[in-house]
């Protein structure tokens, strides 16, 4: 594997990984813009495909993110190099900002700065969600499977795990005769 990979996934999720305030959705909507639309190294297929596992996998999506699509890029040394790239800036920002907190916390500005950040944020949430059920959702099947992880999370309180649990056995039930 080439080290201009390994270089460019530890830049790229640097990157991301700094200039995405928002967490785990947010860097999501990025890198479908990064690896996807922008160096076209991953379809649309794939990409779902990286969200769906990182998604039913326990930890930090941002790390996540970097360990999956580091190593189908460039294997162990790609998934190492992003990984480094994802982690440093957060480790930089937490050490400088626990510095600082006593001099920041009582001011106003810092509260409406975090009020304006939440509503930029709740738009790239809701893009990356319109993005991941245009690729997900296709036909009334993927519909039915859809709605009852929402509702079934939303509204019954079913901690996740259990819903994509129930999700898989639903599309084993739904697509028993292989018509995917």
């Amino acid at each position: 594997m080439s080290s201009n990979l390994c270089l460019y996934l530890f830049i790229a999720f640097f990157k991301i990984s700094f200039l995405t305030v928002g967490g785990g959705p947010v860097m999501l909507a990025v890198m479908d813009q990064e690896f996807r639309e922008r160096k076209k190294f991953l379809s649309e297929s794939e990409m779902a495909d990286v969200f769906a596992i990182i998604y039913s996998m326990p930890g930090a999506i941002g790390v996540n993110s970097a360990l999956v699509i580091g190593n189908k890029l460039g294997g162990k040394k790609g998934a190492l190099s992003a990984f480094c790239g994802v982690i440093t800036p957060p480790v930089v920002v937490i050490l400088f900002v626990t510095s600082l907190v006593e001099m920041i916390k009582n001011s106003p500005f810092t509260g409406y700065a975090f009020i304006s950040i939440r509503a930029a944020v709740s738009v790239f949430i809701v893009c990356t969600i319109g993005k991941l059920l245009k690729n997900t959702i296709r036909c009334w099947k993927d519909a039915v499977i859809c709605l009852f992880a929402f509702l079934s999370v939303e509204f019954t309180g079913l901690p996740a795990i259990y819903a994509i649990a129930a999700c898989g056995l639903l599309g084993l039930f739904f697509y028993r005769k292989g018509d995917l």
